[in-house]
């Protein structure tokens, strides 16, 4: 299961005091909660200042919004990720609050990558040995989960320091 923090990490969220276009973040909030085998719910919600109204915060959140990674969860599963559409409601003085549902389902990527190599070895695409197709599945999924894992593991360290500024300082 993905958890929050790994959600957030793999769709890019903004920390608080980073911008998105002219908005500045002020808060962000995401939980999760499981909606059935294979499939998570993530409920998220940022705290936006700045100029251009609604339009503009519809803007701002665009490239974030459009995002569909893939990550894996604990156990080394696969899932696709993604957003719906936002609510935005106006806080007044410039501010406004975004609530986004997001969702997150098993894929069974290893499943796809043996098919897709199948197809080319049948196309006669596939390099002179196809009896190593599955080695290098198995090399490409693990080489991806040590890539998300590291993306995920920076996400986490900086939304330690965020979150105890003792830890920037060197901890007390």
């Amino acid at each position: 299961m993905p958890f929050a923090v790994k959600f957030r990490a793999m769709m890019d969220f903004p920390f608080p005091g980073d911008t998105l276009g002219d908005l500045t973040v002020e808060r962000v909030d995401v939980q999760h909660e499981g909606i059935g085998p294979g499939q998570y719910a993530y409920t998220a919600r940022i705290v936006l200042c700045g100029s251009g109204g609604q339009q503009g915060v519809r803007r701002a959140l665009k490239s974030l919004l459009s995002a569909h990674p893939m990550t894996f969860s604990g156990y080394g599963n696969p899932y696709q990720l993604w957003f719906g559409t936002p609510e935005i409601e106006s806080l007044g003085y410039k501010r406004y609050a975004v609530r986004i549902q997001g969702a997150g389902a098993r894929v069974f990527l290893d499943d796809e990558l043996r098919r897709f190599l199948e197809y080319l070895d049948e196309a006669g695409q596939l390099a002179p040995r196809p009896d190593a197709a599955d080695g290098l599945v198995d090399a490409y999924l693990q080489q991806y989960q040590a890539e998300i894992k590291r993306k995920v593991d920076r996400y986490r360290r900086q939304l330690r320091r965020i979150q105890d500024p003792a830890i920037e300082n060197g901890g007390t």
